[in-house]
Formats: C-alpha cells, sequence, structure tokens
C-alpha cells in the first residue's frame, strides 16, 4: 500500500484538481435532516464552517413581540452591554456602554441571523433598541409585499 501512494507522488498521473476537489467535497458531505428539508420554506444561508461552505435556515421574524424579543435577547446577550436588567424597547445603546463600533457589531449579527444587507448608510442610524426593531419591522413588511428582501 505504502508503494501504491509512493508511486501516486511521485509519478505524474492525471489526476487533476477538479477530482481532489470532487473527492474533498464528497467525503465531507452536510447532511440534512427531514425536519430540515420540511422547512424549505425557509430561505438558507451558505456560510464558512471549519473550511466548508454550510447551508443554515436563516431566523424568521412576523410578529412585533417576536421582533422585539430579538432585539432585546441581541443587545443583552452582547458581551459589552453594562446594566443589562434596565435594557428595554426605548433604551440608547450609549446609557449601556455600547458605542457606534457596537452598533456595527450587532448589526452584522443582525445581517447573520436575519439574512439581511444592512447598507453603511443605515448603520449609525441605529443607536437605540427602538431603531433596529423598526428596521427590522420595515424589512419584514417590504418582504411581505414584494416578496423579497431589498438590496441594501
Amino acid at each position: 500500500m505504502f508503494r501504491n501512494i509512493l508511486s501516486l507522488v511521485t509519478k505524474p498521473s492525471k489526476l487533476s484538481l477538479k477530482t481532489l476537489y470532487n473527492f474533498a467535497a464528497a467525503k465531507n458531505e452536510v447532511q440534512v435532516s427531514k425536519k430540515q428539508q420540511q422547512a424549505g420554506a425557509k430561505r438558507d444561508l451558505t456560510q464558512y464552517v471549519e473550511g466548508q461552505i454550510v447551508n443554515r435556515n436563516q431566523l424568521t421574524l412576523k410578529k412585533q413581540e417576536d421582533i422585539e424579543q430579538y432585539v432585546l435577547k441581541l443587545v443583552r446577550g452582547y458581551f459589552r452591554t453594562t446594566n443589562k436588567q434596565g435594557l428595554n424597547i426605548n433604551s440608547v445603546l450609549e446609557d449601556h456602554g455600547l458605542d457606534e463600533f457596537d452598533s456595527i457589531e450587532l448589526a452584522m449579527q443582525v445581517e447573520e441571523d436575519l439574512g439581511y444587507i444592512i447598507s453603511a448608510e443605515t448603520i449609525p442610524v441605529l443607536n437605540k433598541v427602538k431603531h433596529f426593531v423598526n428596521y427590522i419591522n420595515h424589512v419584514e413588511q417590504f418582504k411581505a409585499e414584494n416578496g423579497k428582501a431589498p438590496i441594501a
């Protein structure tokens, strides 16, 4: 067996990069459960996990209460947030120790979780918890009316 491997390495062969890539892709194929297949209504997001492209379902929020709870949980779960128990919908991020860079991090998390693309012009405006809630509401309304998410 060692000779076979050695001969592959030392002798030029007809192995191409495409063949090697197909072998690696087939070897690391991602298994999809039946439950995930049945949830086909949700759009899949592609992301890199351990060097492989993996599809995962995006989170969908339809109700106002769900959106508010998501944003509150997001901001409370952010590692630099102070006074987490005092956080409410009308809170200013700056009052809880967060600056504009933290707002960018939170916006990136919303993009990842919900599959949105938030434009660079919108991010500086997101400085209250309510602003994040309103933004998500507007995007969800646009998606319901037009059947697709806004470009930015």
